[in-house]
């Protein structure tokens, strides 16, 4: 092989090694295995998966997403030609910072916590896990319209993406208690108390009463009065 064909061949190589990697790299947050702010990507909810819990848009509003990737997902809310606001759904598990400043929070909506970033930005945290966020543009929203955006939201889907969540015990009160053992033994097995006596078999199977004489006593009494009555008349000579 010539010296020529050789250097040929090797840029050749070069040259898909830089287009593979130019075609690549944008979707690397796809591919299996890999990291997300060193959380593992099977472990952080994919962009796909968010897009479907954002608002529909009302009569005259469009949404269009300008940003996905592995744990986030967002969209402009436009109304004609006017940017109403920014809305996004971040999976904290890539950032604790963003959930830490829940912590404080006075406020909640729809049972999540809370916060206003500013005079243009709120804020929900659900299932401990998912921000929520709407951000004013243009003239701005008041914070009754970020929040009712904020409420627009697939709030109850979004908290089911996280497992841990979804299995979560139910809180003391409301957890149904088992009964105990000694709880079921005591309804399936009557108390020996309540139990009514058993009713006798025969006549020899009840005790005499202290008061009248049982059945076997009064026939041998007669059968006594009987034997002194033959005595009797054995005796006595005829007249």
């Amino acid at each position: 092989m010539s010296r020529r064909l050789s250097w040929g061949l090797g840029l050749l190589l070069v040259a898909g090694l830089v287009l593979g990697a130019f075609f690549v790299l944008p979707f690397r947050s796809w591919l299996p295995g890999g990291t997300v702010a060193d959380v593992p990507n099977r472990l952080v909810v994919n962009g796909t998966a968010l897009n479907r819990l954002f608002p529909e848009p009302q009569v005259g509003e469009k949404l269009l997403f300008t940003q996905e990737k592995r744990g986030f997902s967002q969209a402009r809310l436009k109304k004609g030609d006017e940017v109403r606001a920014l809305l996004s759904i971040s999976d904290v598990t890539t950032s604790p910072a963003s959930r830490a400043k829940f912590s404080d929070s006075g406020s909640a909506l729809a049972g999540w916590p809370l916060v206003e970033q500013g005079d243009q930005s709120s804020a929900l945290l659900v299932a401990d896990r998912f921000q929520v966020k709407v951000l004013g543009q243009g003239a701005g929203l008041s914070p009754d319209e970020r929040h009712e955006l904020l409420g627009a939201f697939n709030l109850q889907a979004l908290a089911a993406l996280n497992p841990a969540w979804a299995t979560k015990s139910l809180p003391q009160a409301q957890q149904p208690q088992a009964p105990s053992l000694a709880a079921q033994s005591r309804a399936t097995k009557p108390s020996l108390a309540a139990q009514p006596p058993a009713a006798p078999t025969g006549a020899s199977a009840s005790p005499a009463s202290p008061t009248q004489p049982s059945a076997n006593m009064l026939a041998a009494l007669k059968a006594a009065r009987a034997a002194a009555h033959r005595e009797t008349a054995v005796l006595t000579p005829a007249a």
